[in-house]
């Protein structure tokens, strides 16, 4: 009995033992691993548990979280990847992007939408909207769609010249508040600048109803003296002068078309311009044939530089048009018995071709505007000498198109200077 006795109490004693170590071993293994997973929670995700004299039991428990860490890597990689690649592209777009969070607050803006509202992006973040944009139609809007998730899109002008669409598109707060919205929304604002497409449309309907004026005034004279000459009581003077004005009118007509075709053709054939190497001088001497006979009526002389073959990069008919414009209005603007005067300046790579008159010049607050189409300085002296108001917007049309760049300086009752520039081909001077 005793042996049997001293045997269990050994067995126990040796089973005590061996369930102590087994204790201390799994609490070792216990906080080796709440150790590994605590580095992941600080964002260490490069650590990894070591095999070295471990028990088959942890090599795989080991193995299983180092899959786990490195799967946790690879993924949190691809993720920051993704983050900087659209940021990237959020940064380089020239779209405005805001994002508002679900509690009004400007959480995220890009360089974009700083530059269309000249507010640099401290001004912006944590900031609510309503003292970011001092728009109530928007700030409306924006609260709707936070609260409702009503999508909103609208435009309105955030300063002087400066017209933005902006779109609102609602963004449901639950993932990022883990379920706990209670159906508030976040908000992605999408800002675009739209001033420069309203200024044409401004331009389109100016042109169509400038074009519905010019030509209603001679339609309206051709029909009255018309109807005047069908009723048959007028004499044979009277007769003659209502056909000279019609005749007069139809041809103003038939101008104002012509240069309406003119324009449009210009425009629709801006990148098929092929430029060639063009004698500056003899595209000058065809141009001034053409006009003398109108210079003379007037006993206007027309003074051209002296022979010099100069080449410039242009197309000769296109070249021949601004030169019959630019003369035409010149010696139109100019009083009887003077002088119209042709030179150009030869510059390292350019010529600068000077057309001046002695006319009686252009007021200083109209200069930036004589390039525009159908816009006249003098609208009776114009429409008496036929101007169709298109000649100077063609002008620009055209050198533009040849890259160049077209001006004029002029003092009211001293004259004209118009000029333009073109790409000269010759050697260096």
């Amino acid at each position: 009995m005793i042996p049997f006795a001293i045997g269990l109490g050994v067995g126990l004693a040796i089973g005590a033992l061996f369930a102590l170590w087994q204790m201390s071993w799994f609490r070792s293994l216990r906080r080796y691993l709440l150790d590994a997973m605590d580095a992941i929670v600080q964002g260490r995700y490069d650590v990894r548990m070591y095999e070295y004299r471990s028990r088959p039991a942890e090599i795989a428990i080991f193995r299983h979280f180092n899959r786990m860490a490195e799967r946790i890597q690879e993924t949190l990689a691809d993720l920051s990847q993704e983050r900087d690649i659209l940021r990237h592209i959020l940064q380089n777009m020239t779209t405005g992007v805001i994002y508002l969070r679900s509690d009004g607050q400007v959480q995220m803006v890009n360089h974009a939408a700083e530059r269309l509202f000249r507010r640099p992006v401290e001004q912006w973040k944590d900031r609510d909207h309503w003292t970011v944009f001092r728009n109530y139609q928007l700030g409306s809007a924006i609260d709707h769609a936070l609260l409702f998730g009503t999508p909103w899109s609208g435009e309105f002008q955030i300063r002087d010249g400066v017209t933005v669409a902006v779109r609102l598109v609602p963004i449901s707060a639950a993932p990022r508040m883990r379920n706990k919205a209670d159906g508030r929304h976040d908000v992605l604002m999408l800002v675009n600048d739209v001033s420069e497409w309203r200024r044409l449309e401004r331009m389109r309907s100016d042109f169509v109803a400038n074009v519905s004026h010019e030509l209603k005034t001679p339609i309206a004279a051709i029909r009255g003296f018309a109807e005047t000459l069908l009723d048959g009581d007028v004499d044979e003077e009277a007769r003659e002068k209502f056909l000279r004005t019609i005749y007069e009118e139809s041809l103003r007509m038939g101008n104002l078309v012509s240069d309406l075709l003119e324009l449009s053709k210009l425009e629709a054939s801006d990148s098929h311009v092929d430029p060639v190497a063009v004698d500056l001088y003899e595209v000058l001497v065809r141009a001034v044939d053409r006009v003398r006979p109108v210079a003379n009526e007037k006993e206007i002389t027309i003074e051209l530089p002296r022979e010099q073959r100069l080449h410039v990069w242009a197309e000769p008919d296109l070249l021949l048009q601004v030169f019959l414009n630019l003369l035409t209005n010149a010696i139109h603007y100019s009083p009887p018995k003077s002088r119209v005067c042709v030179t150009w300046d030869v510059l390292v790579d350019r010529v600068k071709v000077h057309v001046k008159d002695n006319g009686i010049g252009i007021p200083k607050e109209s200069l930036p505007r004589v390039f525009e189409r159908f816009y006249r300085v003098h609208k009776d002296r114009s429409r008496a000498s036929g101007g169709t108001g298109l000649g100077l917007a063609i002008v620009k049309h055209i050198v533009t198109a040849l890259g160049g760049e077209v001006g004029v300086e002029s003092e009211e009752g001293k004259g004209s200077d118009f000029w333009f520039t073109l790409s000269r081909l010759d050697a260096r001077p």
